[in-house]
């Protein structure tokens, strides 16, 4: 698998995937910071979509400025926490049923953080302000050290996504690199052996430090992305968790809050993995109608780029040559005028609907229009 580089250097050149061998992320999950060169964020991650169930939970974060060690590490793990919060209450069993930050659940939330630290060994002040901040939608407002704060937000992260580890996709800009080369490698080499972090940089050409494996991807298989300013990147990126609105997604969880008042939308799927058939690999599609074979995405400015157009364009022929219509709508659209997306939902799901009913009352032996 490994082999020492054409020019002599110590660069491990690997696939994406492997037939005979452990998967890739498997190998560099735990405690490690590992470079991959030749590949940006979003290809990279289109790697993990789905996340494959023996995968690390993943969170993509940018690194745009160069920053002192502890700045940068508390700037991390600030962004750690605000997926945290995004992804609440899936991490504290008990609080599905919380409102907002009022006294009563803001109690009942302590009072279940207590419970977890008891059940799993979190530490319950820790969760317990975690808990409080993402009702009350704010930072946390009490100080707790770096090395509790990564622990804890580590710990959260990876039992929403019932997962072992939580690897950080660090999405370095070059010119983090050339203004502070050693304070972002320390603050890689910190997250990892006092977070228990793997982290994985990527969107460097070249190899940051000899102090980083450096991981070559083949560039036959991908292509650098170079980033510009205008592209929107987001702040942190986390996977959809199965059966919900992703949580980082502010148009997926409008919709689903309309589809919720409607009576017609009963049967529908969030983010559940599916396979088509036996030949195709596993999917996620945003929103499902399984019975009306009816998926609808909501789609981000992370579809623009090529990787994400293609691999979209692949999934929506899988669909169809197996009876599925796909809908797609952007973010902007939900978001301006959602009654509009969801009527036009509800007329495919309607016509999908009447469609279907001849063909039930020919099975049963009534003739149709009866």
């Amino acid at each position: 698998m490994s082999r020492q580089s054409d020019n002599g250097d110590s660069t491990t050149r690997i696939h994406m995937k492997h037939h005979d061998e452990m998967p890739w992320y498997t190998q560099h999950s735990h405690n490690r910071v590992v470079q991959f060169l030749g590949v940006d964020a979003a290809t990279f991650t289109s790697q993990l979509d789905p996340l494959p169930a023996d995968a690390p939970a993943i969170v993509q974060l940018p690194i745009d400025e160069a920053q002192p060690q502890n700045r940068l590490v508390k700037s991390i793990l600030d962004l750690l926490e605000s997926a945290a919060r995004q992804l609440f209450p899936v991490w504290l069993p008990g609080a599905e049923d919380f409102d907002g930050p009022n006294r009563l659940d803001v109690l009942a939330a302590r009072r279940l953080a207590n419970d977890l630290s008891e059940s799993a060994g979190h530490f319950g002040p820790y969760v317990a302000a975690l808990a409080e901040s993402a009702l009350r939608d704010h930072v946390i407002t009490r100080t707790f050290i770096a090395e509790t704060r990564a622990e804890g937000v580590r710990r959260l992260l990876a039992s929403a996504y019932e997962r072992d580890a939580v690897a950080l996709i660090l999405d370095v800009d070059p010119r983090v690199l050339e203004a502070a080369p050693n304070q972002f490698v320390g603050a890689c080499e910190w997250l990892a052996h006092h977070g228990g972090f793997a982290v994985w940089v990527v969107g460097a050409p070249n190899p940051v430090s000899d102090r980083v494996r450096s991981v070559a991807v083949p560039l036959d298989k991908v292509r650098l992305h170079t980033r510009t300013d205008a592209e929107d990147t987001g702040p942190v990126r986390i996977p959809a968790l199965a059966g919900r609105p992703h949580p980082g997604s502010a148009a997926e969880k409008k919709l689903e809050r309309a589809l919720a008042l409607c009576v017609w939308a009963t049967g529908r799927e969030w983010n559940q993995p599916f396979q088509p058939s036996s030949l195709h690999e596993r999917i996620v599609v945003d929103l499902r109608w399984p019975a009306e074979k009816c998926v609808v995405e909501v789609d981000g400015p992370e579809h623009r780029h090529a990787a994400k157009f293609a691999r979209d364009h692949q999934r929506d022929v899988v669909l169809q040559l197996h009876g599925y219509s796909v809908l797609r709508f952007t973010n902007e659209q939900v978001l301006d005028d959602v009654i509009a997306v969801v009527s036009a939902i509800e007329s495919f799901i309607e016509k999908r609907r009447r469609a279907m009913l001849p063909r039930s009352a020919h099975i049963e032996g009534k003739p149709s229009g009866q």
